[in-house]
């Protein structure tokens, strides 16, 4: 490969890189914020000072990670509302590959070794601190995105649930 064709086969990759990065981590980043939210309604429910206080200060504060909080929003799904867990824990066990995801999309470098120069941007971009590299395709990634949207509208559905407790007798 000579290497204009090397320098235009990396600025191909960057750019589904970028795409990538910025369509994922702007869905993650929503997910975030809708986490905070459900928590600050969850333990916040008058008082608007402490609402405030509480959402800027403890839910989106940079030492409250992400994972944190997803495991908070677990545990509180599971105790106040056993019937969505039961119906539901399977997308909400999807959220730990989410956030690893995005994770190593967000500090991992690009592969534009000379091996992924020669491979076709249809077999996929590799991040080389994602599965050792392996190469992610349009169709892995839709698969991804797909799993971010459904979290999305489970935190919907929790966040309209809040107002109420569940018990697994009202199920009968």
């Amino acid at each position: 490969m000579e290497h204009n064709e090397k320098v235009n086969a990396a600025k191909k990759i960057h750019e589904r890189a970028r795409y990538y990065r910025g369509r994922f981590l702007n869905s993650v980043a929503v997910i975030e914020r809708d986490i905070a939210m459900i928590l600050t309604d969850y333990f916040c429910t008058k008082d608007e000072e402490k609402r405030e206080l509480f959402f800027r200060n403890i839910a989106t504060a940079p030492s409250f990670s992400l994972k944190t909080k997803k495991d908070i929003l677990v545990k509180i799904v599971k105790k106040d509302y056993p019937i969505y867990w039961d119906n539901n824990s399977d997308v909400l066990r999807h959220f730990e590959e989410i956030i690893e995801f995005r994770n190593k999309l967000a500090h991992s470098i690009v592969d534009v070794s000379d091996e992924a120069l020669k491979r076709p941007i249809e077999d996929g971009i590799g991040f080389v601190e994602w599965q050792e590299g392996k190469p992610i395709t349009q169709e892995d990634f839709d698969d991804l995105d797909a799993w971010a949207t459904t979290v999305n509208s489970c935190l919907n559905d929790i966040r309209r649930l809040l107002p109420y407790k569940q018990t697994r007798a009202t199920q009968k």
